[in-house]
């Protein structure tokens, strides 16, 4: 027995100093694939990276295709993580087309038609029969990249779901194509920055065309990029352009009353759960965080008439024992010493008897129940002087 251990620890001691020799483990983000193109004429590397939960769940993702692959795959990868972690969006295979230098200018411009039939007929069903890919999908291109997806989607706007584009170059022949064009049932996302003169003169003429025309089922976004650069573009309009597609998949949550009751106040949240569960498969009911921060942006503001509105809305009573049911006591909390603050004593006792009966014992909640009750005989004798 002892010689077994002895015998494993040696073990693991030669592969630890094996791999301090070589100077560690490889750091590996997804895998390489090769693709044989008959329509390039030629072997495509291409990088595929996959949700963590892949091999263990039966799921279908959703895909997005990078171009550029070389620049902006692992930028992707890390914000598909950052995005699971606060639930931002769902989890996506990300595909990231390489273009090597100077032949990227060839692919991406003068024979971007043979690069697009490359992507539409040989790389999407690749990805499609290799892997649990969704048919919902999404292209990225930065520069000549997004004059390739720009007309991408002009030319098989239903190919893929949304379209990103970065700093697109050249698109300006292209966007009178739009004049003739009524129905477009697809997403597009675009970006620049103020400083890149004839891309920004291009995409500010997309912008107006699309403004005043309204095209049906096209639901697009103009981004300007007031502190980047060329170079940089990329990367805030992928993040901002995925975030975009995926709108309705975070959980409702608001921090700004104003803007809340501005919106449309209940309704607005409540037509945002419904095209959650439409698109996400969500339940369509507001959930309990959901109702909290509208409470608590009010609670913020220190706006009390909204408060009491909404809470009145939300059905106060069964909202608070919800809260407490769900250990969410300073919630409960907060909302009784917003309504001392405004000397609605009653309504504040009442939730600290709530509080109480789930933690009978809690000195401090004796307390507050104890002052409330005294500030409210004050408030009522106070009345009666008045009164009288």
């Amino acid at each position: 027995m002892k010689k077994s251990i002895i015998s494993i620890i040696t073990c693991l001691l030669a592969i630890v100093n094996l791999e301090a020799q070589n100077g560690g483990i490889d750091n590996i983000v997804g895998t390489n694939h090769i693709i044989d193109s008959k329509i390039l004429n030629e072997e495509r590397q291409i990088q595929i990276y996959l949700p963590p939960n892949y091999e263990d769940s039966n799921e279908a993702y959703p895909v997005l295709y990078i171009l550029d692959g070389q620049r902006f795959f692992l930028y992707a990868v890390s914000l598909s993580q950052s995005f699971k972690q606060f639930k931002l969006t769902p989890e996506f295979i990300i595909v990231g087309i390489n273009n090597s230098y100077p032949q990227r200018f060839q692919n991406l411009g003068d024979g971007k038609e043979k690069f697009m039939e490359f992507i539409k007929s040989e790389l999407t069903p690749y990805i499609e029969n290799k892997f649990r890919a969704k048919k919902e999908k999404l292209l990225f291109g930065w520069e000549f990249g997004g004059s390739l997806v720009f007309n991408t989607m002009l030319s098989n706007p239903s190919l893929f779901n949304g379209y990103i584009i970065a700093s697109p170059y050249p698109i300006m022949d292209k966007i009178k194509e739009l004049n003739s064009v009524s129905e477009l049932k697809t997403s597009l996302y675009f970006a620049v920055s103020p400083d890149e003169y004839e891309v920004k003169h291009s995409t500010e003429k997309l912008d107006s065309l699309l403004t005043k025309k309204n095209i049906s089922g096209l639901d697009w976004s103009y981004l300007k990029l007031d502190i980047e650069k060329h170079r940089s573009t990329g990367y805030p309009t992928l993040y901002h352009g995925i975030r975009n597609y995926f709108k309705y998949y975070q959980e409702f949550e608001t921090n700004n009353i104003e803007k809340f009751i501005n919106s449309g106040g209940l309704n607005y949240a409540l037509n945002y759960t419904k095209e959650r569960a439409l698109r996400h498969g969500f339940e369509q009911e507001l959930s309990l965080w959901s109702r909290h921060t509208i409470i608590r942006s009010a609670i913020r503001a220190k706006d009390f008439y909204h408060f009491e509105t909404l809470l009145h809305a939300l059905n106060r009573k069964s909202f608070v024992n919800e809260l407490i049911s769900n250990d969410m006591d300073y919630a409960a909390s907060d909302i009784a010493a917003f309504y001392e603050k405004n000397k609605s004593y009653n309504k504040a006792i009442e939730i600290y008897k709530l509080l109480l009966e789930k933690h009978p014992s809690s000195e401090r909640l004796l307390d507050k129940i104890k002052k409330a009750n005294k500030a409210l005989d004050v408030l009522n004798l106070n009345i009666k002087k008045r009164t009288n």
